[in-house]
């Protein structure tokens, strides 16, 4: 989480994107889990109070939304039209995700200076080697504030970076408020994707495609898949299980394909030779890269 790493892995990032972004209309959004868990630590050695979870999602989201964008324009020249925007999604407070946070997060706190703020404050601790560490809620995006804005920009010729998102409540009066939680990138994404109307939707991580039995010596990356078949396997919830939901959501709702992989890979997943493609039907069972 140093300034030098986060500056490499932007710019790792703009290598590989580079190329797409030339010869495509394209929406960049990111994970900011790490950074605001460091924001969060910092915000602790202040005296007084903890800063409020959206607040500091939004400075991360700023944070590598300045450090995408400085780096592509590295690699794609300083006259390349690009917009970082900062996104606020809208949640529900009923949402299920509030009753039961689940999400670690910021700081290790002793027993008692836990239970204070779980009085003054109403957060949830988890137990970690005698110590706590709050729990927040993963509660799920509903709609994008900035969907419009973000049309503006694409038919203008701008490659746009949705940075955040920053979980807001609609209040009786119409306005919003910010809200203390942490929406799923994956999810939030698959969203975006959805109200942009995009001709498809790629997640790039450090694995090569989706597989089955991972980790396992039976280990098989998928090739092809529907989302009826991929729905009959058990991913895991806390890495490929909420991308395997999104993607599926994605190719439901617009009846066009999805596809999980590698970052390195990004033009060659476009293409269909690397990563896993999700795609609405198939005229026989899903295939693997080592069939």
């Amino acid at each position: 989480m140093t300034a030098d790493n986060q500056r490499e892995s932007a710019a790792n990032a703009a290598m590989w994107l580079a190329s797409v972004i030339r010869s495509h209309e394209v929406v960049l959004t990111h994970g900011s889990g790490p950074q605001l868990g460091l924001l969060a630590l910092q915000s602790f050695s202040y005296v007084g109070e903890p800063s409020r979870l959206d607040f500091l999602g939004a400075e991360a989201g700023g944070m590598i939304g300045y450090l995408l964008e400085r780096e592509l324009r590295n690699q794609l020249g300083r006259d390349y039209l690009i917009s970082t925007l900062l996104s606020q999604v809208i949640v529900s407070p009923q949402d299920p995700a509030f009753a039961k946070p689940t999400r670690s997060i910021g700081p290790f706190y002793e027993r008692t200076h836990a239970h204070q703020l779980r009085q003054a404050r109403g957060w949830e601790f988890t137990p970690f080697d005698g110590q706590y560490r709050r729990l927040i809620a993963v509660p799920r995006p509903l709609e994008l504030l900035e969907t419009r804005n973000m049309e503006i920009l694409l038919r203008g010729g701008s490659t746009v970076i949705a940075s955040g998102p920053v979980p807001v409540a609609t209040l009786p009066s119409g306005g919003f408020q910010g809200v203390e939680a942490l929406p799923d990138k994956d999810a939030y994404a698959g969203l975006l994707a959805r109200e942009l109307n995009a001709d498809a939707f790629i997640m790039l991580t450090d694995v090569l495609a989706a597989a089955v039995n991972f980790g396992k010596p039976e280990q098989r990356q998928l090739r092809h898949a529907t989302p009826t078949m991929l729905r009959a396997i058990e991913f895991d919830q806390a890495t490929m299980g909420p991308k395997i939901e999104a993607a599926c959501g994605f190719v439901d709702a617009t009846g066009k394909w999805a596809a999980i992989g590698a970052l390195s890979d990004v033009s060659r997943i476009l293409c269909g030779e690397a990563g896993t493609r999700i795609v609405g039907s198939l005229p026989g069972k899903m295939d693997f890269w080592d069939s």
